[in-house]
């Protein structure tokens, strides 16, 4: 597909420099979630699956925090919630 001089090669890549721009400008925690917030549900799942290598963190490491996390919810009571603020 061309349109005059632009390619769509061309047009990829300027979409890439600017997604990339927004990036760059997103440096809190909390204005990083807010923009994750605003992504697709899609584009989230997408995310959730890269997002290990970009905090750099082993798959395995992941898949094994996941595993534990039952072992945990015999604290989710209403007698232990005091300690769910700390």
């Amino acid at each position: 597909m061309r349109s005059g001089n632009f390619s769509s090669s061309s047009f990829l890549l300027l979409l890439i420099g600017e997604i990339l721009g927004k990036i760059a400008r997103v440096s809190t925690v909390q204005e990083i979630s807010q923009a994750i917030e605003h992504l697709d549900v899609r584009d989230q799942m997408r995310l959730l699956h890269d997002l290990p290598a970009h905090l750099k963190i082993q798959p395995d490491d992941v898949g094994w925090l996941k595993a534990a996390e039952p072992a945990f919810e015999f604290w989710n009571n209403p007698e232990d919630a005091i300690y769910d603020e700390f």
